[in-house]
């Protein structure tokens, strides 16, 4: 996929929409201290925990299907945000892990992730602040072109990607943060050898780091939708200052948990995905499940 404006724009005005939209009292305040002259001074840490399930099982059923599948998804979406006077500094942490069982199959990995992003810096108006972001993801396992197990096609930090940037955040309420950069720069690390040799994730054959120097977008929402409905949801673009300027990789998660009672709870996860180191298409992946969720 050479170009990708048109989803770019999309996405945009996606994020736009939901960002002047009316809503309800908001939750846990994600990279949002700084905006807020409510906050309390010092640290203030909240997040949610949470873990769900499904299962299907068939006997003689003439429609068809799997005989047997079960899935299982671990997430963890926490903060831990700092201010003090008009300076702040604000992290996040959020750690994804699931599998899926089918008889045909066996156990299969279905979701596999851990991302940190740092973000401070000091308010120059009431909604902009001067700031710098630091963000690294990789994921903990190695993956496989699933129903082929003889060759691990990903591992930890392979890849892993550290984004550093500097420029403004906007924020207009305590729900939503726009970081914009014109100066960041994106490392790729491939520190496992055959993936390495191989030249994997776009990375020279044999290399094991990648330098790129490019513009940096982050987006981000996390509200009360209403009384028992959550929202948490994020968007990463970059694209480097070369050839391939104007082909943004990204990352858009949207995770909504409904709240049954006080320990159960219904969850939505999606991940829309384009690297075009890794595959020149757009990756998509949903979760569904009902389990357990703490928040605090």
């Amino acid at each position: 996929m050479k170009k990708i404006y048109y989803l770019w724009i999309l996405l945009l005005m996606n994020f736009s929409s939901v960002l002047y939209s009316q809503t309800t009292k908001s939750t846990v305040d994600q990279l949002s201290a700084y905006a807020n002259t409510d906050t309390v001074q010092g640290w203030k840490h909240s997040g949610l925990v949470g873990l769900a399930f499904g299962q299907t099982s068939l006997n003689k059923w003439v429609a068809g299907g799997e005989k047997s599948t079960i899935t299982g998804n671990f997430t963890l979406n926490a903060s831990a945000n700092y201010l003090k006077g008009k300076w702040f500094w604000n992290n996040n942490l959020l750690a994804e892990y699931g599998m899926i069982y089918a008889t045909s199959t066996d156990w299969q990995k279905a979701a596999d992730r851990l991302s940190i992003t740092s973000i401070g810096g000091e308010k120059i108006s009431n909604k902009w602040a001067a700031a710098g972001l630091l963000n690294f993801s990789t994921q903990f396992t190695k993956g496989y072109n699933y129903p082929n197990r003889s060759n691990y096609i990903s591992t930890l930090f392979a890849p892993a990607y550290i984004d550093a940037a500097l420029g403004f955040a906007y924020k207009p309420s305590p729900k939503y943060t726009l970081f914009l950069s014109p100066v960041a720069e994106r490392v790729t690390l491939v520190l496992d050898d055959s993936l390495s040799n191989a030249g994997a994730f776009g990375v020279n054959a044999g290399k094991k780091v990648k330098f790129e120097t490019g513009a940096y977008i982050m987006g981000n929402t996390n509200q009360k939708i209403s009384e028992n409905l959550n929202l948490i949801s994020s968007v990463f673009l970059f694209t480097p200052y070369n050839d391939r300027f104007g082909n943004f990789d990204m990352v858009w998660d949207i995770l909504f948990n409904y709240k049954l009672n006080k320990y159960f709870s219904a969850s939505l996860n999606t991940t829309l995905r384009y690297y075009e180191g890794e595959i020149k298409t757009i990756q998509f992946k949903e979760i569904f499940g009902l389990g357990l969720t703490y928040t605090f």
